[in-house]
């Protein structure tokens, strides 16, 4: 439990300071650098909820759901005008030409994370997992088709 609580104190620590560097004028390196942490973070905590799911905890999804929500309202200011560097990022100009469009994905993912974290509230594994596959599918799935390119070769 001592080692949850403090994977979780850090993980709050680091999404203070990328939400932290996102709210003041970041360059366009930095401004990568920031989203692709953040995208991790959100990486992790879909691993997370799947290692609970299996092991059949679905309540302690919830706090996994409240940090995909948490992050989800950052999205939109990891990606400001101007932060499109096809070296050392995978998004697309579609971000910058379809904005709605992906803002919308970024406030989907945080009602669907929401809804996600009162399901598994609930203790119902089976309502969880679908939760989670709804909302994998529809926000996280459908926004990297849609605006994130191929795996840059390094």
């Amino acid at each position: 439990m001592m080692k949850l609580s403090l994977r979780a104190g850090v993980l709050v620590a680091s999404v203070a300071l990328v939400a932290g560097c996102a709210t003041s004028a970041m360059s366009p390196k930095d401004a990568i650098s920031a989203r692709q942490e953040l995208m991790k973070q959100q990486g992790a905590a879909m691993r997370s909820i799947q290692d609970k799911l299996k092991a059949g905890q679905a309540q302690a999804v919830a706090a996994d759901a409240k940090t995909l929500a948490e992050t989800a309202k950052r999205i939109p200011a990891m990606f400001p005008a101007g932060s499109l560097d096809p070296l050392t990022s995978r998004a697309k100009p579609e971000i910058w030409q379809k904005w709605p469009e992906f803002e919308g994905y970024a406030k989907s993912l945080e009602s669907k994370a929401a809804m996600l974290g009162a399901t598994a509230q609930g203790g119902n594994a089976q309502a969880t997992q679908a939760a989670v596959a709804e909302m994998g599918k529809t926000t996280c799935g459908a926004c990297h088709q849609a605006f994130r390119g191929p795996e840059i070769k390094k």
